[in-house]
C-alpha cells in the first residue's frame, strides 16, 4: 500500500510585498502574494529563465504542476494564462464566469477573482 503526500506548507518562493508590485493576489486562505514581473504558479511550477515560480499549497491535488501565469502588461495591466492545466482557470467578474482558454492571454481587472480547482484568489492590480 503506497501513502500519498499532501503539501501542507505554506507557500514558497513568494517574493515580500513591497513597493513595485505590479499585482496583489489575496488567497482564498487569506495569503497575500505580490507580483512583479512574469510569474508562473502550481503545484510544481516549470521553471523558466527570467520568470518567477510560485508553489502554491494543494491537498486536494486539483492544481497542476504548472498551472496557470501571469503577465504584467505596459502601461498597469496583467493578464492571465492557463499553461494547458488540468482544472482549468475561470475568471469570475461580477456575475460573469469565462474560462479561461489554455495558451491565450486574458485581460484581467482588479476585482477579478480566478477559480483554479479547489483554491481561488482575487485580483488587485497595481497601476
Amino acid at each position: 500500500m503506497s501513502a500519498m503526500i499532501f503539501d501542507t506548507e505554506p507557500l514558497s518562493g513568494v517574493p515580500d510585498i513591497r513597493s513595485g508590485a505590479r499585482a496583489l493576489l489575496l488567497w482564498d486562505d487569506g495569503t497575500r502574494t505580490a507580483v512583479y514581473g512574469r510569474t508562473v504558479f502550481g503545484r510544481d511550477p516549470s521553471r523558466i529563465a527570467g520568470t518567477d515560480a510560485v508553489v502554491l499549497r494543494d491537498e486536494t491535488l486539483t492544481l497542476s504542476r504548472t498551472h496557470f501565469e501571469l503577465v504584467p502588461q505596459e502601461p498597469g495591466g496583467l493578464v492571465v494564462i492557463d499553461r494547458a492545466s488540468m482544472n482549468g482557470v475561470v475568471v469570475t467578474r461580477g456575475t460573469d464566469r469565462v474560462p479561461v482558454v489554455p495558451g491565450v492571454q486574458t485581460v484581467l481587472r482588479s476585482g477579478d477573482r480566478l477559480d483554479l480547482g479547489d483554491r481561488w484568489l482575487v485580483i488587485e492590480v497595481m497601476r
